[in-house]
């Protein structure tokens, strides 16, 4: 393969990634009310229930059921140094969750993890038969929130509901200092002589993970997945065409991800373990326009959402029984999700393996330069040196075909008129003269092929690097947006045109349709990566300087092999 056909592969797969990346670009909601932690009252200090409820506990009188029906709707706050929750009393469900260390990259407000749509599932939903509409119950809340410090590490805060049967269900959270992790614990009791039948208690989550930014760039929040893992593996959900739902028994995990963040319930073993079912019961959301500022929903495509489903047992009056889980809510830094086994949440792609070490050398170069804009292009220089050596043989490799190539034209030609009615006929006698001329094809091709995996990791690596969002260099606001000024497109054009121009493809030799398409490939991908993220954008443009560099020094071995030749010959 010459070089004209090299570039135009690496166009095609580069064109490739971008239609891989759009076709999961689902927007949603953009909030219409402001959630902030000032905007809620946090509840008034109740005596925390006892850690352990006897099985014999007292009948609930019908009086204590109707006044928890009439309990006041209340907000319930927990701050910690990371985030900000806003529990309701309402069927007890997550209505806020904003990070205080990242920022909306629109508004520039802390980022909101809930969707505030209500005609959308609210976070720790539960569905439950023997008590319908729990949602909609007010809750009695127990417990005392508070904003935790290391000198106060830890609280609790419980939600309970009692119907007129004497059921009891008290859902409880459990929060840690300096930890993205809850606990979640869900506890049924039947008291009095009433009974309660054998059903599955699921916990729900929302089909986003809060408002889109619509940051016109091709790097966004939205394009959520459901990965699951079970013993029988990792299963990936991504928004179909179709309103299908996937179950999966005995799972260590069910998570919900878009690009930089996820929540992930883990259901504790020790408490019976759960099934996982990924529901797509809401339609996807489709990105605003000029015409259309407010996002609007796709009737055509299904988004998934997770639901952790417990089995619940048969009670009599006095029993009970507990189901327990932890929930990961934050950001989707690697080394925080591998240290709880959540690093196969992360949508690496197939080359998963190798991108992870991409982002742990972006890790490590940033912590010395303390800039993610020099860590990139650290990054860029230590690729191009280890893919040095094969990128080296396939520049020096082309050369010598196209030469031999030259060499046995004539030779190609007479067999073209010799057999130009069969062109069987021709392709084989054309495979011999390669094979006596000592040419192949593909011999300059195969070494870029090999790099091609690490590209690809690469682009995933920059694409899911929560540490580059809202990151600075130079004039760039932010390494995951585009370049305001187009700066880094124009340059990774241009760098394309001159390292043609150094390779000799824009030679005379060239047929005028190889001169349009080496022209036309930097102005198409130029065109097209003005929404690129500029940290992606930063690393092709001092990769394709390094290529130049590259290119010079194998230019002159072939100038020195030439004199050599020529002076053998004399």
């Amino acid at each position: 393969m010459d070089n004209n056909s090299q570039r135009f592969v690496l166009f095609i797969i580069s064109a490739f990634l971008i239609l891989f990346v759009w076709s999961y670009f689902f927007p949603t909601p953009t909030p219409t009310t402001d959630l902030s932690s000032n905007a809620v009252s946090q509840a008034a200090p109740v005596p925390a229930p006892s850690e352990g409820v006897s099985a014999a506990a007292a009948p609930v009188k019908s009086e204590h059921a109707r006044k928890t029906a009439q309990v006041p709707a209340q907000s319930v706050t927990v701050e910690t140094d990371d985030y900000v929750a806003v529990f309701s009393n309402q069927g007890g469900v997550l209505t806020s969750y904003e990070l205080k260390k990242y920022r909306n990259r629109e508004t520039q407000k802390p980022v909101q993890l809930v969707n505030p749509d209500p005609a959308h599932p609210k976070p720790f939903s539960l569905s439950y038969d023997p008590i319908p509409d729990l949602n909609q119950k007010m809750f009695e809340v127990l417990g005392t929130p508070q904003k935790l410090s290391k000198a106060d590490p830890a609280t609790s805060v419980s939600f309970r509901y009692v119907d007129e049967n004497g059921r009891v269900l008290e859902k409880s959270f459990g929060f840690q200092y300096g930890s993205y992790l809850l606990d979640l614990g869900l506890t049924v009791r039947q008291t009095g002589s009433g009974s309660t039948p054998a059903a599955n208690l699921a916990v729900e989550w929302a089909d986003t993970l809060g408002p889109e930014e619509n940051t016109g760039t091709n790097s966004r929040v939205g394009g959520y997945r459901v990965s699951t893992f079970s013993p029988s593996g990792l299963d990936f959900e991504r928004p179909k065409s179709s309103e299908v739902s996937t179950d999966i028994s005995n799972v260590s995990w069910t998570a919900l991800a878009n690009q930089f963040f996820l929540v992930a319930l883990m259901p504790d073993p020790s408490s019976g373990g759960a099934s996982a079912r990924v529901e797509r019961d809401y339609h996807a959301y489709q990105s605003p326009t000029e015409e259309n500022p407010q996002p609007t929903e796709n009737p055509k495509v299904f988004t998934p959402r997770p639901i952790l489903v417990f089995s619940g047992q048969a009670l009599k009056g006095g029993e009970s029984f507990t189901r327990g889980a932890q929930v990961f809510l934050g950001p989707q830094e690697y080394q925080l999700l591998k240290g709880l086994n959540l690093d196969g949440a992360m949508d690496l792609g197939t080359f998963g393996f190798i991108a992870v070490y991409m982002l742990k050398l972006l890790q490590w170069f940033d912590t010395w330069c303390h800039s993610w804009g020099l860590a990139v292009i650290l990054l860029s220089i230590v690729v191009k040196l280890v893919l040095w050596l094969p990128t080296h043989n396939s520049y020096k490799n082309m050369y010598l075909t196209q030469q031999k190539m030259r060499e046995i034209q004539p030779k190609m030609d007479a067999l073209k008129r010799k057999y130009a009615d069969d062109p069987t006929k021709q392709r084989e006698e054309q495979a011999k003269l390669f094979q006596e001329a000592g040419v192949n094809p593909l011999g300059g091709c195969l070494p870029m092929f090999l790099q091609l995996p690490v590209f690809w990791a690469l682009y995933a690596a920059l694409g899911h690097s929560i540490e580059l969002r809202g990151a600075g260099f130079l004039w760039l606001r932010d390494l995951t947006l585009y370049d305001p000024f187009y700066v880094l497109p124009l340059l990774m054009g241009g760098t394309m045109i001159l390292q043609q121009k150094v390779s000799g493809q824009m030679a005379n030799q060239a047929t005028g349709q190889q001169k349009m398409m080496m022209w036309m490939m930097p102005v198409v991908l130029t065109f097209i990566s003005t929404k690129w993220p500029s940290g992606l954008l930063l690393y092709w443009v001092v990769t394709n300087v390094l290529s130049m560099i590259q290119q010079k020094v194998v230019n002159r071995e072939i100038q020195h092999h030439k004199k050599k030749v020529e002076e053998g010959k004399s």
